[in-house]
């Protein structure tokens, strides 16, 4: 696979940042899955999890630059940090706000809820996709909470919804942009 593209001069990608978006957001998929998976009487294998997370990170740095249609704009950059900075804001309130002995199961529909919401802002930074994304992970995270007895199927799904659309957003093509002829100026 081609994973250099070149857009024409004067020509920009709506959302330049949104193939390596995709690697990072499909092996964040693949870890929690993985961990579920590997999880034996837990409910996920945190080692396995938070090796699939340091992946996920390397690899983002590893393929960034090689995967992006160009500079993100400022709104991006900070829709990009005002994100990752909600996303911490709201798990450090989930530790204080949930209370001691809160079942794991619980603990982990509320990550997903988090991580979902986190996902809103980010439209502006990687589309639509991610959008939807962000919706679907904080209605599963919530049918997840409201049933509250089958969490291993609820995490599954979200990290299926997370790989799914990291590959749909790795595998971004620019649009084709053409531009019609200019008319003549030759006179006969």
């Amino acid at each position: 696979m081609d994973t250099t593209t070149t857009l024409e001069p004067g020509n920009r990608h709506a959302y330049p940042m949104v193939r390596g978006g995709g690697v990072f957001l499909a092996t964040i998929g693949i870890a929690l899955i993985a961990g579920v998976v590997a999880s034996g009487e837990q409910l996920v294998n945190y080692a396995v999890f938070f090796a699939g997370i340091g992946l996920a990170t390397f690899l983002l740095i590893l393929v960034a630059r090689r995967f992006s249609y160009g500079n993100p704009t400022r709104l991006q950059k900070n829709a990009m940090i005002g994100a990752v900075t909600l996303e911490v804001l709201l798990f450090v309130a989930q530790g204080r706000l949930l209370p001691h002995g809160t079942p794991e199961a619980t603990r982990w529909m509320w990550v997903l809820m988090i991580v979902g919401a986190h996902f809103l802002p980010m439209v502006l930074c990687f589309g639509p996709r991610v959008l939807a994304l962000g919706l679907f992970c904080l209605a599963n995270a919530a049918v997840g909470l409201w049933l509250n007895d089958m969490p291993v199927l609820f995490l599954l799904i979200d990290g299926s919804a997370k790989l799914a659309v990291g590959i749909w957003l790795l595998l971004d093509k620019p649009a084709k942009v053409t531009t019609p002829p200019l008319p003549s100026t030759r006179t006969s």
